[in-house]
């Protein structure tokens, strides 16, 4: 079975911006519009720019019924369906700022050991990664979620997309992130999974068979919304289903961001790069262009986008800022 996104009712992908959910404002009040689905792609540590994201679609009053992640979208995805209200997305943004490599990948010295012996299988262990999602999450079983949850993974062998939607919460989103050559793959029910962005980096298609009609995607590359579009563009050819049985793919353009990919000690500037460039997307603004990493440390927001308001350039934006710094600074001192 092959499902198609449609640009006619998302036109173009990335750019639609939605009406508000709130009663009363004209809006349609189906359950597709009360519940959507939230998307979250794989990206690696641009990963922050989600948790932004996350921030203010949920600021905007939209509250996910089902997520569904590939690598580290799973990964935010089910520390969303853990906190899935603002204080507890400003907790994920802290979890994010404090990490580096070092607290993440863990060398695994039997792997160093049989690549000296000719026989390379993985790089890293991980270990300190499922401590984090131990420690974090709040739940142990995928079905137990608050959130429903479906993670993403590639089958080893075959390639082929594996949607996870029971068992153990922590294996399945390890086996989801499972990079090749870097960290190990997980076997669950006698399948090898690895990386869920090697057979759906944009999972969109698998939320649209689980029953999703009403998406919000949240990429980290603009390569990824290219990806989509020239889907939809193939479909659109072809395609003769009911428009009203179509699925309706809101995405929100990513920035182009240039990170070195073992860099973590830019979370804190793209979770605001994210808000932003989320929170001028629901508003119709004009988005920001390129940003690029210096090699210097940042202060705490260095990366603001260039972006032009409406009425004055000390508006809603910087507002939010100290709305997001005020749950970060309630968080620490509780």
């Amino acid at each position: 079975m092959t499902e198609c996104l449609h640009r006619d009712q998302a036109t173009p992908l990335g750019r639609e911006v939605p009406r508000s959910t709130e009663s009363g404002s004209g809006s349609r009040t189906n359950d597709r519009d009360a519940s959507p689905a939230f998307v979250l792609s794989g990206g690696g540590n641009l990963g922050a720019l989600q948790v932004g994201m996350m921030y203010a679609l949920v600021e905007s009053g939209l509250k996910p019924g089902m997520i569904v992640g590939t690598s580290v979208g799973a990964i935010n995805g089910a520390f969303l369906a853990s906190r899935p209200d603002l204080p507890g997305i400003a907790e994920i943004a802290r979890l994010w700022s404090s990490l580096r490599r070092r607290d993440v990948l863990g060398v695994d010295f039997g792997t160093l050991v049989g690549g000296i012996r000719g026989r390379p299988r993985h790089l890293f262990d991980s270990t300190s990664i499922r401590r984090i999602l131990e420690s974090f999450l709040t739940f142990r079983q995928l079905e137990d979620a608050p959130i429903p949850l479906k993670v993403v993974a590639t089958e080893f062998h075959t390639g082929e997309a594996v949607v996870l939607s029971s068992g153990d919460a922590t294996t399945a989103l390890l086996a989801s992130s499972a990079v090749p050559r870097l960290l190990p793959p997980v076997e669950i029910d006698g399948r090898l999974l690895v990386d869920g962005a090697a057979a759906a980096d944009v999972p969109v298609r698998q939320a649209v068979l689980l029953g999703a009609r009403d998406l919000y995607v949240l990429p980290t590359a603009p390569m990824q919304v290219a990806t989509l579009e020239q889907e939809a563009g193939n479909c659109d050819a072809t395609d003769r289903a009911d428009p009203a049985d179509r699925a309706v793919v809101r995405v929100i353009p990513p920035p182009e961001v240039h990170i070195p990919l073992a860099r973590l000690d830019q979370s804190q500037n793209l979770f605001t790069l994210g808000y932003e460039q989320a929170r001028a997307w629901l508003e119709g603004r004009p988005l920001s262009g390129t940003v690029r990493a210096d090699r210097s440390p940042a202060p705490r927001f260095a990366f603001r986008p260039r972006i032009r308001l409406a009425d004055n350039q000390t508006g809603d934006h910087q507002v939010a800022d100290h709305q997001i710094a005020d749950h970060q600074t309630a968080g620490q001192s509780s």
